[in-house]
């Protein structure tokens, strides 16, 4: 009823500054704490992943050391210089944690659609390149450049159209052997589907929400495992993980790690 009514906006700034009073007194705590720490606008945190400066800083750095963790066994532990790319970086809650837990000085870029977040990383995110792109390819770097792209939850906020330009975009960035690393909405995000979804999914089908506008928290795609080895057909699947990690992936999504083929 109340998307129908058009009242998503209002009900959402409702939610966010319910959320914000009432983590007010930590989220203000918190910053006593880390007073060098330096946080996004709290609108950004909400959009994005969640309204806990704690959060925020905390399991975006344990999201970034399990990426690396999980991607490390599958990339040349000798090359100079690799090109890390979060795609879909938003405020830069994982991608600013990564000059300090990689090594081989790398050159690190994180991209996203939004420009009020790449604004807001370029000036306060150290040691990593921000870009803008649009809601569709390209992004502005050279093909077979990274050695590793990530996208957390990206590809849940993505039409059946954008799915298919993103796979081949990102394709075209990986230099050979590269590594890519995605989560979406796989097996254990079922239980948020009406039954007619539900069938559609368990046919291998994506399941597509359009609440919101394309690229929007509340714009809501669901990959079925059986699409999601077609969509990543190109590519040398590596390892699925359903459910996520017990870690910092969420573990009410897949992770998808797949390697661009050596000519």
């Amino acid at each position: 009823m109340v998307r129908s009514l058009r009242l998503g906006k209002w009900a959402e700034w409702c939610r966010f500054t319910a959320q914000y009073l009432l983590r007010y007194r930590n989220n203000q705590s918190y910053v006593r704490q880390h007073p060098d720490f330096l946080f996004p606008p709290a609108w950004f945190m909400y959009e994005t992943y969640s309204l806990s400066y704690r959060d925020y800083a905390e399991d975006g750095l344990q999201t970034a050391g399990e990426l690396l963790s999980l991607v490390r066994p599958f990339i040349k532990p000798d090359e100079d210089r690799p090109v890390i790319l979060d795609w879909g970086c938003g405020p830069g809650r994982i991608v600013r944690h990564l000059p300090g837990l990689t090594a081989g000085r790398p050159v690190i870029y994180g991209t996203d659609y939004n420009p009020a977040y790449v604004e807001w990383c370029a000036g306060a995110i150290r040691d990593v390149q921000f870009l803008q792109n649009g809601l569709l390819p390209p992004v502005s770097l050279p093909g077979n450049t990274c050695a590793f792209i990530y996208g957390i939850s990206i590809f849940t906020h993505l039409s059946a159209e954008s799915h298919t330009l993103w796979a081949a975009e990102l394709y075209r960035l990986l230099r050979p052997g590269g590594v890519l690393l995605l989560t979406v909405q796989g097996l254990p995000s079922r239980q948020k589907l009406l039954p007619a979804e539900q069938e559609r999914f368990d046919r291998g089908e994506l399941v597509v929400r359009h609440y919101e506008k394309e690229g929007n928290r509340l714009f809501a795609a669901f990959q079925p495992a059986a699409f999601m080895r077609v969509l990543l057909s190109a590519f040398e699947l590596l390892q699925h993980i359903t459910g996520g990690t017990p870690g910092a992936l969420d573990h009410t999504q897949d992770t998808w790690i797949v390697r661009k083929p050596m000519p």
